[in-house]
Formats: structure tokens, sequence, C-alpha cells
């Protein structure tokens, strides 16, 4: 074993000697250190994976003698709410490597383990730390959504979930049919059998894509029939034609018949929708099948791109503002648009 010895000024072969502690900041810790030796002037040298062995030990013993916070309890209530450090940091306004040095054995103060501590065990203080957080932009969205989320839900049981969500979907998604909803009312279990459908024929089908699948689909089927197969409203948004209002989102956490996984890239969250195979056809009738299938197989090999880039070409996309809902009336445009057979 070698290190840098700055007596010598040379890397060294060292010994490592086990010497006793018996206090640390005045407490009893009664524990042990490994101090790397210089072979050569006896001397002590600074290792850097001992040093941090050596204050992990103390650091349990100091912790448990003077009720100070451990490392495994910070990991813990991160991991509970999804947290990385640098989230955890942000929200608790400390120093940027705080909670980075505490999990790796550097003692905190009695303020602040006592401060953290207290968060762990009140989760409504935390709740409004998080709060105050997202309000003065030290968080994103989406890591504010990612806590008050995880604290709903540890509050009830899944099944106490799903029927909230369903039951909301169908009291603001339900509304009379009209030229926005291609004329047909919406049923929520026809839409997760199709969307669990569509899952089970297309690789890595992110909810950006569902959304463009679900819109040509119900284009598709306007233009040939006069009325839409889901009875979703959709409106005009950046990346193309979304379901109205986000509800995409909602939709997407309902998990009888798909499930939603999130996966975290350098480029950003991604968002797959995976089919649990155990859809209902006889929910769909011969023709809506056809129509289902056309719009997968003409979308399935093309990227989020490409089908983004297809609905920007539509005229119910071109001639609708921002945020507004798009109207069926622009049904001509989808085949030539498309290049589907007719």
């Amino acid at each position: 074993m070698k290190a840098y010895c700055p007596y010598c000024r040379k890397e060294v072969d060292y010994n490592i000697e086990k010497r006793s502690v018996s206090t640390f900041k005045g407490v009893k810790v009664d524990t042990f250190m490994n101090v790397a030796v210089c072979k050569s002037c006896n001397n002590d040298l600074y290792v850097n994976d001992l040093e941090k062995e050596n204050m992990k030990r103390v650091y349990v013993c100091y912790s448990l003698n003077t009720d100070i916070i451990k490392p495994s309890d910070i990991i813990d209530f991160r991991n509970k709410y999804g947290l990385s450090q640098r989230e955890l940091t942000s929200i608790l306004s400390f120093g940027k490597m705080t909670i980075n040095r505490y999990e790796n054995g550097y003692i905190p103060t009695k303020t602040q383990s006592d401060y953290i501590k207290m968060l762990i065990n009140n989760e409504e203080e935390f709740i409004k730390k998080v709060s105050i957080a997202y309000r003065d932009n030290l968080i994103s969205e989406k890591t504010y959504k990612k806590v008050i989320s995880t604290n709903i839900l540890a509050k009830i049981t899944k099944k106490d979930v799903q029927d909230d969500i369903r039951k909301y979907l169908e009291v603001v998604m339900i509304r009379k049919p009209d030229i926005y909803n291609g004329y047909k009312e919406f049923n929520m279990d026809k839409l997760e059998n199709i969307i669990s459908y569509i899952a089970s024929k297309v690789d890595n089908l992110t909810i950006t894509s569902l959304n463009k699948y679900l819109w040509f689909i119900d284009m598709l089927s306007f233009n040939k029939r006069a009325i839409s197969i889901t009875g979703l409203t959709y409106q005009k948004q950046q990346y193309g034609p979304t379901i109205m209002d986000g509800l995409y989102e909602e939709i997407s956490l309902l998990d009888d018949l798909y499930e939603r996984k999130d996966i975290e890239t350098t480029n950003g969250n991604i968002t797959n929708i995976l089919s649990k195979g155990n859809f209902n056809l006889s929910l769909i009738n011969e023709k809506e099948k056809e129509i289902i299938d056309t719009i997968i197989e003409t979308l399935k090999n093309k990227k989020v791109n490409e089908i983004s880039t297809l609905s920007h070409k539509e005229e119910g996309w071109k001639k609708t503002k921002n945020l507004d809902r798009i109207s069926f009336e622009y049904k001509f445009n989808l085949l030539n648009n498309l290049e589907l057979n007719k």
C-alpha cells in the first residue's frame, strides 16, 4: 500500500496502526481509528479511504451518545420522497454540498441535526418547507409534485388513489357530444383498453407520442365515420395536440391495464406507457379496430419528434391558437398528411 508522504516528499509504503479514541468533541465514544504510518519516517499520513472509515466509525458512536442524526436516517428520508441530495439541500436551504457531506460521515451541528429530525418526524412541516422552496424557485415543479404526490399516496391505499382518479376523470371529461370531442361521449373503460392495446403494439411508447396516436385515431375515425372513437377533447400544445388540460397525466396513473414508467435521462425525464396485455377488445368494434391498427402501423416506427412534426402539418394544429381546443372540423387533411392508404 502506498500514499504520498509530505515529509519524504514522495509515494511511500505505509503500515496501519490501530489507535483508541475515547472521546470526540467532549463526548465518550470508546472506539478506534486506523492510521496510516510512513514506513520510512514513521510520521502519520493522510489516506482518504481510511479517514472516511474512521469518521463514519466515530460518527456512529458519537451520534448514539448525543442523539445526532445518522447518515442512514437522512438517506432513508430522501429515498422516501425520491429526492436527490441536491433537491433536499435546496428544500432545506443548506449549503450546496451539505447533505452530501452529512451522508458521507460529516457530523452536523446539533441545531441542524435537530432541524432535520424535526422535519423527518413532522411531515406537515416538511411539506410546508417544500411549498416555500417551490414558491421561491429553489426547486422545480417536478420536484414539488413528486414530494406532494408521495405525501398523498402514503396516506391512502393504491385502490383509493385509482378510484379517486377515475371518478375525477369521469366528472371533468364527460361532456355532451360536440365538434370538439368528435360527437362522441367519453368512455373511460374504452380509453384504457385502447391505450393498453396501443402500448402492446408500440415499443417504447412515450406519453408524448400517445397523445398524438389518440388524436390521429380520433381524427381518422371522424374523417371516415363522422364520429371519433374515444370522445376525448384535444388542445394545441407546443409539441402537438394533447388531451385537454393535461389530463393525460392523470390518465397515465391508472394502472389496471397499463403502467407508467418514468425514466431520467441526460436529456430530461421520459415517461413510457407499458401494456399489461389484459386489454378487452370487445369494447372496440371492427371498424374502430381497423382505424386504430392503421394509425399504429403508420406511426410505430417513427421517432417522437417525427410524430410531432406530422401533427404540426395538420390544419387543426396550424389554425388553432395555443392552448385552445382543436375542432374536428379540420378533418379532411389527415389522410394526405399521413400518407395513409385509403
